[in-house]
């Protein structure tokens, strides 16, 4: 839409940032899932079943949907937000276009995985396997999205590796010894899980904001006109004295 000759956009700045999409998100999920555990006809399904059985529980399956149908959503809106941030890391030879596309593309299948969680119920023969796939796709594409966003960014810090390393190996160990070893109820590795792959995205969207002010051009010290000018004026008095 353009006003007077200067192109604006209809969106708010809020909607348009990507902490505000991991906001909701984090909202959603925390609530969301509150609220579908606490109205559960039986929690106890939740010892050995992941949490999108709830879909499927009488008392809790309209809002595990609702919540999974929502996370997919944010981030699809997170992956679209992030625009922006990509073109000028382009510009400054930071990314790639190929690598920018790829990153998108990466949140779209996960936001579309988790709503495919949410959407198609956990029952018998080929809505399971629906179901599982997709569950089982959104924190693979995931955690292979921020890897990915490392390789193709270059160096984010020490403590973005260190910290990167220790999430992505805690989810695996945890899937394991939950899977394997049964340490775990399968509901809470799943809660866990969930927690560090969004802190781990808390972390790239905090430290994209750090490269983004680097890149930032400096402001040069305003100087006073006035006093230059007048300095001048003295000057010239001088000499032509």
């Amino acid at each position: 839409m353009v006003q007077g000759g200067k192109r604006t956009s209809d969106a708010p700045a809020a909607v348009r940032s990507p902490r505000s999409w991991l906001v909701a998100m984090t909202v959603i999920g925390l609530v969301g899932g509150g609220l579908a555990i606490s109205q559960a006809d039986d929690p106890r399904r939740l010892i050995r079943m992941p949490l999108s059985n709830l879909g499927v529980d009488r008392g809790s399956a309209a809002i595990m949907t609702a919540t999974l149908v929502g996370l997919g959503i944010t981030l699809l809106a997170l992956g679209v937000s992030l625009d922006r941030a990509f073109a000028r890391l382009r510009s400054a030879g930071r990314l790639s276009p190929f690598a920018a596309w790829l990153i998108r593309v990466e949140f779209v299948v996960a936001g579309m995985a988790v709503a495919v969680t949410g959407l198609v119920p956990n029952r018998v023969g080929l809505p399971t396997a629906f179901h599982n796939f997709a569950g089982f796709t959104f924190p693979l594409v995931l955690m292979m999205t921020m890897v990915g966003a490392r390789l193709a960014l270059g160096p984010l810090g020490r403590q973005f590796d260190l910290l990167s390393a220790f999430i992505g190996l805690s989810v695996v160990v945890l899937f394991a010894v939950t899977h394997w070893v049964h340490v775990l109820p399968y509901s809470l590795m799943e809660l866990i899980c969930f927690v560090l792959i969004g802190a781990w995205l808390w972390l790239f969207e905090a430290r994209l904001r750090s490269l983004l002010a680097e890149l930032r051009p400096r402001r040069r010290p305003r100087t006073n006109v006035a006093r230059q000018r007048r300095h001048s004026v003295r000057a010239a008095r001088r000499a032509s004295g």
